[in-house]
């Protein structure tokens, strides 16, 4: 697989990131592959020994978040981003699945991961009912190999999580950090109210906070369900999005003047007294 390097900057690339993060309400496989070739693309343009900084100002990543999601590109790149695969239904399951079901995956030797996934129906799976088939599959193919008395040069299974120890949710849970959904709001610093104050400002404010992360965590939900809708119904997703983006539009346009200006014909020159 190429990586077009061109005249691209890593400012340009870290806003399609962003861009994927926010679109993206569950983070998908498929999302995560995208993110991490960016990621890959982005590590040879940035100058040596500002990687680390550049991940946490420029996409909020941390080092070792960056190197499971470029990992993750290697390992189902070139199979979900491949015409071919299309045409497989083994690949066309892994387009369903979840970044967390990805990392938990990569116990399972690659050459075995397609069937495995559509045998074992992972899509449907909860992380932690994942998991546990992939340990339990671990221990079914290390008796056999003590069993048949495999020579020492066997290949072995490939440890999940990128040498992370298994088998405790809480680390495999920090493992997979969190896509945020929407982008971080940076609240403006409070002012301190002069003494005039009208008695209703803290009323109204109170109630301006709750009506913003009612909007907030609605936007989230969603997004959220826009990516469920992809899944089951592409066309009806499609209409939604476009709606939802008119409602967006419509708001930001209205909020950019609000209570708007009171207008008026009347004109008043020199001195004159209206009655």
């Amino acid at each position: 697989m190429s990586d077009v390097i061109s005249a691209r900057t890593p400012g340009q690339i870290a806003s399609e990131i962003n861009l994927i993060k926010e679109q993206s309400g569950q983070m998908l496989l498929v999302n995560a592959v995208e993110i991490g070739r960016r990621l890959t693309e982005a590590k040879k343009l940035v100058p040596h020994g500002e990687w680390i900084n550049w991940l946490k100002e420029s996409v909020s990543y941390s080092r070792s978040t960056a190197a499971r999601l470029m990992k993750t590109y290697r390992e189902y790149g070139p199979k979900l981003t491949s015409p071919d695969g299309e045409d497989s239904s083994n690949v066309a399951a892994l387009h369903h699945l979840g970044y967390m079901q990805g990392l938990i995956l990569f116990g399972v030797p690659d050459e075995e991961r397609e069937q495995f996934v559509a045998d074992n129906g992972v899509e449907t799976m909860s992380a932690r009912e994942l998991q546990q088939t992939v340990k339990e599959r671990k221990q079914a193919s290390e008796e056999n190999d003590q069993n048949s008395e495999a020579s020492p040069g066997t290949a072995k299974i490939q440890e999940p999580w990128n040498g992370l120890e298994t088998g405790k949710q809480q680390e495999l849970e920090r493992a997979a950090e969190p896509i945020p959904v929407v982008t971080k709001v940076i609240m403006p610093k409070p002012v301190r109210p002069a003494e005039s104050v009208h008695p209703d400002s803290e009323r109204y404010d109170t109630q301006y906070a709750m009506h913003r992360d009612n909007i907030l965590n609605a936007y989230a939900e969603l997004l959220k369900t826009l990516v469920a809708l992809d899944r089951t119904d592409p066309v009806k997703k499609e209409r939604n999005r476009k709606e939802a983006l008119k409602i967006a539009t419509n708001m930001a346009t209205t909020l950019k003047e609000y209570p708007p200006r009171i207008k008026t014909n009347l004109k008043i020159h020199g001195n004159t007294t209206l009655p």
